[in-house]
């Protein structure tokens, strides 16, 4: 009795749960009624809350005195998350509607795509979508405003997007960047255990005292202002001061800051490093370069000791020799005989024009030569873009909302990679999430070319500083000024070069750059009908680490650098290429599928390298002027053993 008086209970209590679920499932949904699609959100992985998304009144049921801190931020935080919970669930009710497709209106065949967000994404990215229709099956339809809606129990269907499109958005200024002053910057990065990084002051410095002529011709002279020299006065763009600095004024800016430098000596025997002042920012008839003989002629008179071997042997690697062009260089940089062999190079640009990027460039010669980055529109003395957007929200209350674009491109469709420019450039141009500068001049390096480049320069910053990827594909060279932009202004940059991938030796390696950037072979956007540039398709030295180091850093790429190797011919690799890459891929759908934990890593990889970008307006902080001061320090056994091992004379 007693077990049968239990299964009793047991039974009404089950029949009890089905009539109560009953109760509350009635009435079923009409099959023939459209429902309304629940949003796919996705919850905050944090706690912290920002105070202008939480709503009105939240928490204000707790006595104040009752509140700990903790109390104030649960309650915040469950408000805040509830109220976003509902306002995405509101959104998606007047948005995406399932059971419901439209007809008519096609902007291009059907495609096959994952789910309904998918194909919402897809319609944003094809001009003239408003409307997408996805399929129980797979198909996905992009359709015009022309489209009309109908019932189907196989469908969803909704707007391009639930909100206002990015592009009106953005019309308006987000909030502005707080200004945050830089601190000293410690660099703990393994490959640069070697220097002294975290010295208050840096080496002595030492200037020749070069006639004019041999500085853009006599014409520098006139050009001694901060605002001359790094294109001011900046103008303000989002809180961030936004410098016209013209990309191959580079050499006048070093010298600049040598002269203004508290360790300037003019004592030969205390100066550590002794910079050789003689440029050309265009290598023209009208600005030519010094005349090679001319100049060693007047260093000697300037300094006998040059003719001293021990001498030359002990302070000839402490000499920085610079150039503003990435090719073209003037004849004096390639000098090989002592003591200007030992001497250091800069440039902003190594072997731009060749398939074997900068390992091409300083291959078996005597001196060791540096790419200097692309000088920036950013020269501090406040932390970097960069920095504040990687920082935390709770750390920074004045930090803006995320950004309106999901990707941007800044230039023309010229140039050695011109077809992938013209890829990107029509897929921006369709896509309602990319935001595009496409008017942009040539910069040609000019005396008194900043001041014209205003409207350009404020103009592109603002979009990188509104945008999560910036597209930096290969111009007239490998790379080009506008990836320093991105990475100083905390836009991770989309690399299609892998001759990119470690250019930077002097200020951080390889694997610090693969923390920053994302990297997509040019050979995958353009598919095998697409030609692929020299860069694209081009191999390594011979004798080079490189591809190894690349494998583990890309591991997803392995195939890709395994094609290029040497000694294939192009037409080889090439081939090889096609086979890995037969059909080309949007860049949209690549960026769409990074994952938010990666794009919160690369976003902090960026504020990691970015101040060692920067050239700075003084020495107050550890800038790109700093590190190389104190790599050329650190360098007398790498440049001896450079000018001992190379086979050129």
């Amino acid at each position: 009795m007693r077990l049968l008086r239990a299964r009793g209970v047991q039974g009404l209590a089950l029949l009890g749960g089905v009539l109560l679920g009953l109760y509350v499932t009635w009435p079923p949904p009409d099959a023939g009624r459209p429902e309304l699609l629940p949003a796919p959100a996705s919850e905050p992985s944090t706690p912290q809350v920002e105070l202008a998304q939480r709503a009105p009144g939240a928490a204000s049921h707790v006595p104040a005195k009752a509140m700990t801190s903790a109390s104030v931020r649960v309650s915040a935080t469950t408000s805040a998350t509830s109220a976003a919970r509902t306002t995405r669930r509101n959104t998606f009710r007047r948005c995406i509607r399932t059971k419901e497709g439209r007809s008519g209106g096609e902007v291009e065949d059907a495609t096959k795509e994952e789910s309904y967000a998918a194909c919402q994404k897809r319609c944003q990215c094809l001009e003239g979508c408003e409307f997408f229709t996805f399929w129980k099956n797979g198909n996905c339809h992009a359709q015009s405003e022309s489209s009309t809606p109908f019932r189907n129990n196989d469908a969803v269907s909704g707007p391009a997007f639930c909100a206002a499109r990015p592009a009106a958005a953005a019309a308006a200024a987000p909030v502005d960047l707080p200004k945050v002053m830089a601190e000293k910057d410690g660099h703990a990065s393994r490959a640069f255990s070697d220097l002294d990084l975290r010295a208050e002051v840096g080496p002595k410095l030492y200037v020749y005292e070069l006639p004019e002529r041999f500085r853009n011709w006599g014409e520098d002279a006139r050009c001694w202002t901060a605002d001359c020299v790094f294109g001011g006065p900046p103008v303000n763009v989002h809180g961030v001061d936004i410098w016209a600095s013209n990309q191959f004024h580079m050499p006048r800016m070093i010298y600049y800051r040598f002269l203004r430098s508290p360790q300037l000596t003019k004592n030969l025997e205390e100066a550590e490093v002794f910079l050789i002042p003689a440029y050309s920012f265009r290598a023209t008839d009208e600005l030519p370069c010094a005349n090679s003989s001319d100049l060693f002629y007047t260093l000697t008179r300037l300094n006998p000791r040059l003719k001293d071997p021990k001498w030359v042997a002990k302070k000839g690697p402490r000499h920085l020799l610079m150039d503003a062009r990435g090719w073209e260089t003037c004849n004096y940089m390639w000098e090989l005989q002592t003591p200007f062999r030992l001497a250091h190079r800069i440039n902003i640009e190594l072997n731009g024009l060749m398939e074997d990027g900068p390992e091409g460039w300083t291959y078996n010669k005597p001196f060791i030569w540096y790419q200097f980055p692309y000088p920036a529109v950013f020269h501090g003395p406040t932390l970097t873009p960069a920095q504040l957007r990687a920082a935390p929200r709770a750390e920074l209350p004045g930090k803006p909302e995320p950004d309106p674009f999901l990707w941007s491109f800044s230039g023309t469709g010229r140039g050695q990679a011109g077809h992938l420019r013209q890829v990107l450039i029509r897929e921006c141009t369709t896509c309602n999430r990319c935001g595009k500068e496409l008017r942009i001049e040539e910069v040609r390096g000019d005396q008194k070319e900043n001041s014209s480049k205003w409207g350009d320069y404020a103009r592109v910053a603002a979009k990188k500083l509104q945008s999560t990827f910036c597209v930096e594909p290969a111009g007239d060279s490998i790379t080009r000024k506008s990836l320093i932009d991105s990475i100083v202004l905390g836009c991770i940059p989309v690399i299609f070069a892998h001759q990119e991938l470690d250019m930077f030796e002097a200020f951080f390696d390889a694997s610090d750059f693969a923390e920053a950037v994302l990297f997509v072979p040019e050979a995958k956007l353009l598919g095998a009908k697409g030609p692929i540039s020299i860069f694209g398709s081009g191999t390594f030295v011979r004798t080079s680490k490189l591809p190894q180091r690349l494998k583990q850093l890309y591991p997803e790429y392995k195939a890709f650098f395994d094609a290029l190797r040497p000694p294939s011919p192009v037409e080889v690799r090439e081939k090889l290429l096609q086979e890995l890459f037969p059909e080309p891929q949007s860049l949209v759908s690549i960026l769409d599928a990074v994952p938010t934990e990666e794009v919160l890593r690369k976003k902090k990889g960026l504020a990691k390298i970015a101040p060692r970008l920067v050239i700075g307006l003084d020495d107050s902080f550890e800038d790109a002027v700093r590190l190389l001061l104190r790599r050329i320090v650190a360098d007398d056994q790498l440049a001896a053993k450079r000018s001992r091992e190379s086979t050129l004379a």
